[in-house]
């Protein structure tokens, strides 16, 4: 695995999460659980970083897109408070692990006013000494940060696709062949993409198959296709993270398709040097993710994460590829 890639993460009073510790990470992690185990929760703590303003971004993208927030002020940071009840201060504690490095980022906020410190290992503020105060405000038709590496469930198409395939892809011809070539697992005669404005008052993303003498626009396309699309272009696109995190990363998939969607994805990611965060509530989908890793020969750097919501708390529990591989062998239910 890319020494840049966490081997472990703690997590400290962030929403559900009062003292988590996962461990024995991989490059491809597949995370379960039961109904509000906090699986999602999990996704956004990844997005810990100490640019702060980076971070608070991630964040208030989720409170729009997924909490469906139309308007909020400052205090939207006071969502991801585990101890909100608490006297002040409070804190939220992430502590990545990358190969044999520590990296501790602490969100310290300070009074009610929604004054924040963030701050590194070395624990120096990194913001001024007076603390950041956080001011984000926006609509709810405000379009996804497509910069993120978190991609929500039910994020598919949007016209932001073309700006970022114009930016990143279109302009290389290897990222265009390594696009096309990903996708041809599930657009089988795709032949090329190409940017048009013929449909629309602004450009969209046309689809051209060998097979066929009209291009199709990509937004026609299924829920399947749609997303591994928005999915791969985030991987060839950002360089500027080395983790990608997928909410509910089957649904919408077709069964048939899920394998190669997989397979897609792991390859992908792989050549990218990107750590895959992806959860699932579905049986089939730790199935098609342990073949997918199998027939990739990507094996040893696949897990499957299961969080519990125990006495003591949220808990996880890492599985090795042969454990769970076993564990589906013997029809041991392990979501």
């Amino acid at each position: 695995m890319e020494k840049n890639h966490l081997i472990s993460f703690e997590v400290k009073g962030f929403k559900k999460f009062t003292d988590l510790k996962v461990t024995n990470l991989g490059q491809f992690n597949l995370i379960v659980g039961d109904n509000n185990s906090g699986k999602t929760t999990l996704l956004e703590a990844l997005l810990a970083d100490r640019d702060f303003d980076k971070f608070l971004t991630y964040l208030s993208d989720i409170l729009f897109h997924i909490k469906r927030f139309s308007n909020f002020s400052g205090n939207f940071l006071s969502h991801y408070f585990s101890n909100i009840e608490d006297k002040y201060p409070q804190q939220i504690l992430f502590k990545l692990t990358k190969g044999n490095q520590f990296e501790i980022i602490k969100l310290t906020r300070t009074a009610e006013d929604q004054f924040f410190h963030l701050s590194s290992k070395n624990q120096e503020p990194l913001s001024d000494d007076n603390g950041s105060q956080v001011k984000i405000q926006g609509d709810k038709n405000r379009t996804f940060n497509f910069d993120s590496p978190f991609i929500p469930f039910g994020t598919l198409y949007s016209h932001e696709l073309t700006r970022i395939y114009g930016k990143h892809i279109q302009l290389f011809v290897d990222k265009q062949d390594k696009l096309l070539d990903s996708l041809s697992l599930i657009i089988k005669n795709i032949r090329k993409i190409e940017v048009s404005a013929a449909y629309s008052y602004e450009p969209i993303l046309l689809i051209s198959e060998k097979n066929k003498n009209r291009l199709l626009p990509l937004a026609t396309y299924g829920d399947g296709t749609l997303k591994l699309f928005r999915i791969l272009l985030s991987l060839f696109s950002s360089n500027h993270y080395n983790r990608a995190m997928i909410d509910e990363i089957d649904t919408g998939v077709h069964y048939s398709r899920l394998k190669d969607f997989l397979k897609s994805l792991l390859l992908v990611a792989n050549e990218q040097h990107k750590q895959i965060f992806a959860t699932t509530h579905s049986k089939e989908c730790i199935e098609y993710f342990k073949e997918a890793l199998k027939e990739t020969g990507l094996e040893n750097e696949g897990r499957i994460i299961r969080l519990a919501d125990t006495k003591t708390g949220i808990r996880a529990y890492t599985m090795l590829f042969e454990e769970f591989e076993n564990a589906l062998i013997a029809e041991s239910e392990i979501r």
